[in-house]
C-alpha cells in the first residue's frame, strides 16, 4: 500500500511513521504541505493519506476539498491538534475516514486502521518495515509541535466562548531579540490593547501577552452577547480579561503538560490600553534575546483576530530546550 504522511512538522511526520504497524507492508512517503500532498495524490502515488489540518501553502481542509471535488482515489485519515468540533464535522463532510487527535497514540491509530479494514498485507512477525531516512530534529522543532497541539486546546475553549469556529495558524517559534517583535508590531497609526500573564516554574519564566486592536476590543461584548444571550453592555475591558485568561491558561496548561512542566500563572493584568507598542514595552527588555511563540488567531465569522505572544526569558531558553531535547530520540 502506498502511504503518504502530510504534516509541516518534522516531529509529527516521525511520530506518525513510528506509530504505524512495524510489519505492515507499505511504502511511505512524506509531504510538508497540502499542495505537495495533492500533487502526489493526483499522480496516483497515494492510496492512504495521513493529513494534518494546519499547514502553510495549502491546509488540510483544502486538500480534502480537492480530493472530493476531483474524485481522486485516495483514503484519508486526519491527524491534527485542531480538536474543535466544527473541524471534525468539516473533515467528516469532506470525506475523511477518521480523525485522530495529536499527539498520536499507536493503539488509537491501529484501532482506526482495523476499523476500516486497512490492516492488510502484513509481513511475517519477525520482519520489520524498512525505516525511511530520519530527519534531523532540533529542540525548536519539538517546541513548535508542542505549541501546535497547545493552541488547538486554546482555540477549542475560545470557540466555545464565542460560539464560533477559530481559524488556526501555524505557530512561529523562534529565538530572537525582544526588539524584533516590537519592531514588527510597531505602527504609530495602530492602537493596541494588551493583557499580560506571567508564569514561572522548573527554572523557566516568561510572559504571555494577548494583543487585540481597538476594533476587535470594541466588538467583543456585542459578539459575546449575541452568542450567550446575556448583555455584556460596553464592558470591553472585562471581556478582554476573560478572553485573555481563557486563551493563555489553556495554551500554557497544554504546553507545559507535554513537557512535564509545572508552571504557576499570575492573574491577568492590563499591559496597555489603546497604546502604541513602543509605549507598552520597557526599554530595559528591548535588547534581550528571548524565545517567542507567536500565534495569530482568526475568527472568520466575526471578522475578528487576536495575537498571542508567549515569551520565555533569555535565562529560560536552555532549560526549555533541554526539556524539548528529551523527545528527540524517542
Amino acid at each position: 500500500m502506498k502511504v503518504l504522511i502530510c504534516d509541516d512538522s518534522k516531529v509529527a511526520r516521525k511520530s506518525i511513521e513510528h506509530a504505524l504497524p512495524k510489519s505492515w507492508d507499505i511504502e511511505v512517503r512524506f509531504a510538508e504541505n497540502g499542495q505537495e500532498a495533492l500533487d502526489l495524490v493526483e499522480q496516483g502515488l497515494v492510496e492512504l493519506l495521513f493529513l494534518d489540518l494546519t499547514m502553510p501553502v495549502m491546509d488540510g481542509f483544502e486538500v480534502l476539498q480537492n480530493i472530493k471535488e476531483k474524485q481522486l482515489d485516495c483514503l484519508t485519515i486526519v491527524v491534527s491538534g485542531d480538536i474543535q468540533e466544527e473541524s471534525q464535522r468539516r473533515v467528516e463532510k469532506l470525506g475523511a475516514l477518521g480523525f485522530i487527535k495529536k499527539p498520536i497514540v499507536s493503539e488509537e491509530l491501529h484501532d482506526v486502521l482495523e476499523r476500516y479494514g486497512l490492516i492488510r498485507e502484513l509481513l511475517p512477525g519477525n520482519h520489520q518495515r524498512k525505516k525511511t531516512k530520519t530527519e534531523h530534529i532540533e529542540p525548536t522543532d519539538i517546541l513548535k509541535e508542542v505549541s501546535n497541539i497547545a493552541l488547538g486546546d486554546a482555540a477549542k475553549l475560545l470557540g466555545g466562548m464565542l460560539g464560533s469556529f477559530i481559524q488556526l495558524p501555524v505557530p512561529d517559534v523562534a529565538k530572537r531579540p525582544y526588539n524584533t517583535l516590537i519592531n514588527e508590531l510597531h505602527d504609530e497609526n495602530i492602537r493596541v490593547n494588551m493583557v499580560s500573564e506571567g508564569f514561572v516554574g522548573n527554572a523557566i519564566a516568561g510572559e504571555a501577552i494577548l494583543c487585540v486592536d481597538n476594533r476587535t476590543l470594541n466588538d467583543l461584548p456585542s459578539k459575546l452577547s449575541d452568542y450567550h444571550g446575556y448583555e455584556f453592555k460596553d464592558d470591553s475591558r472585562s471581556v478582554l480579561l476573560d478572553v485573555a485568561s481563557t486563551l493563555i491558561a489553556a495554551f500554557l496548561k497544554r504546553f507545559s503538560s507535554q513537557l512535564d512542566l509545572e508552571l504557576n500563572i499570575s492573574q491577568p493584568a492590563f499591559l496597555g490600553m489603546s497604546e502604541t507598542v513602543n509605549n507598552v514595552f520597557k526599554e530595559d527588555v528591548k535588547d534581550k534575546e528571548v524565545l517567542i511563540i507567536t500565534i495569530d488567531y482568526e475568527i472568520p465569522d466575526y471578522h475578528l483576530n487576536c495575537d498571542l505572544y508567549v515569551i520565555f526569558t533569555e535565562a529560560s531558553i536552555a532549560a526549555l530546550e533541554e526539556r524539548a531535547g528529551y523527545f528527540i530520540d524517542e
